[in-house]
């Protein structure tokens, strides 16, 4: 979507009044995927224009998606390297993108850990076919405090106005037709946090899990990450702002 479009839009939205969306959050590690504790981001999400709902799926198959606006899935193959998802379940994701209001943010981890299961991850985002983004279980550190938070930036609305995004070993990501938004300080040049902006579908890519769950603590103890987890539930695709706290300087800056 173009600047111009998702501006007038947000310009509606102020103009009328009109009460922030709902971003519904389905955490899914089916297909033998990672769940390292995430009730700092579901407490999160709860008290702060979120929407009513963060539910944590571990079915074998990928649950239905209506009345879900945001959709994580979590280090899938990790635990069965060849439960791989199946092309009912591709198309569920494929067709529920279409619509700019989704977002769908996958989430990997260092080849040390996840070994073979990567394989179910890179399926996964090859078979959407987002511009070429790609995902590189390659590995730069390890623990929570070992140039945690010292990461560089893209230019990304994600990360418009912060200083780093935290994490703990990663891997990184080929962007594609995408935007880097986070690197590493150990490789400048490989993004461990990609999106692919205000483009449908509409994607976000995590190198490594202690980004957002309860291990590291980084949603609690550090501003810059959390405002990075909560901005990708109140921005969505459209260019959508949905939290009262963002002012319409704010939104500006953001999409400047």
């Amino acid at each position: 979507m173009k600047k111009a479009t998702i501006v007038s839009a947000l310009l509606l939205a102020c103009a009328v009044g009109a009460a922030p969306a709902q971003a519904n959050t389905l955490f899914y590690y089916g297909h033998g995927g990672l769940n390292e504790g995430h009730t700092q981001l579901a407490g999160l999400y709860a008290t702060a224009g979120c929407g009513g709902r963060f539910d944590e799926n571990a079915d074998a198959v990928l649950p239905g998606l209506a009345g879900y606006n945001l959709v994580f899935i979590s280090v899938p193959g990790w635990l069965a390297p060849g439960d791989f998802f199946s092309a009912a379940e591709k198309g569920a994701l494929a067709a529920w993108l279409l619509d700019g209001r989704h977002r769908l943010v996958l989430i990997g981890e260092w080849d040390g850990f996840y070994g073979a299961g990567a394989a179910v991850l890179i399926d996964l985002i090859n078979t959407l076919g987002v511009g070429g983004m790609a995902f590189l279980p390659n590995v730069f550190d390890s623990g929570c405090s070992a140039y945690g938070c010292a990461s560089g930036l893209g230019v990304d609305p994600l990360v418009a106005g912060l200083t780093h995004v935290c994490k703990a070993a990663t891997s990184t990501w080929n962007p594609g037709g995408g935007s880097s938004v986070a690197f590493p300080v150990e490789a400048p040049v490989d993004p461990f946090i990609i999106s692919n902006g205000t483009n449908i579908p509409c994607i976000i890519g995590i190198g490594d899990s202690n980004v957002l769950s309860d291990g590291c603590g980084y949603l609690v103890a550090d501003a810059d990450t959390r405002e990075f987890a909560l901005r990708m539930c109140r921005i969505n695709c459209e260019g959508i702002v949905a939290d009262d706290a963002f002012t319409w300087g704010r939104v500006k800056g953001i999409y400047r």
